[in-house]
């Protein structure tokens, strides 16, 4: 795990259910997760935290990615992409089920046919897996992390509305409540002495 210009940090797939135990990494507003293939399925709590609106975190893929990668990367937030890398959603053990505990959020991305045609299909490039929004961009390991710089900007209380909102928009269909969710938020960010992350889930 390595600290950038604060407050983001680089942190290797394979070390974030040891980074949400840091208390350092776990304050961290903005996270980069650089996705190896190879890692076996991650826990439950470790995907959790990356989508926790407490955080926004970016995942980084390179050059190839296993079905258990994808999982990691799709529990991110956004997702870059080196641009000749190869995406394989196919599971890699006979039986075994694609993107364990992400596959809701790969229905989220594309739909659910789509999601299927990946599923069997196996190899997409990552031009392709941009165009469909799989990956929000193309890059460099260094191009996500000066995204993320760029992303910290932001106050970690603006950014933890912001993902708390656009989570709970998206099922709700209740533009009533959107609109109050809108305002309670606003509310939390203008008040006097309010804190940082009040009311966000670690």
């Amino acid at each position: 795990m390595e600290p950038m210009n604060s407050p983001v940090v680089l942190i290797p797939s394979n070390e974030v259910d040891q980074a949400r135990l840091d208390p350092a990494l776990n304050a961290a507003a903005v996270v980069v997760v650089n996705v190896a293939s190879g890692g076996g399925p991650q826990a439950d709590v470790a995907l959790g935290w990356l989508r926790s609106p407490a955080r926004v975190s970016v995942a980084w893929l390179g050059s190839a990615s296993d079905t258990d990668a994808l999982a990691v990367a799709l529990a991110c937030d956004l997702v870059v992409a080196e641009t000749k890398a190869v995406l394989n959603f196919a599971p890699t053990v006979e039986g075994q089920l694609p993107v364990l505990g992400s596959i809701d959020a790969l229905v989220d991305r594309v739909g659910t046919s789509r999601a299927l045609a990946l599923i069997v299909g196996g190899h997409i490039p990552a031009d392709q897996a941009n165009q469909w929004g799989i990956v929000d961009r193309l890059g460099s390991l260094e191009s996500a992390i000066e995204w993320a710089a760029q992303i910290s900007q932001h106050s970690p209380q603006w950014l933890a509305e912001v993902k708390a909102l656009l989570g709970q928009a998206s099922p709700s269909g209740d533009q009533a409540l959107v609109r109050r969710r809108e305002r309670e938020a606003l509310g939390r960010l203008t008040s006097d002495g309010g804190v940082v992350g009040e009311g966000i889930s670690q």
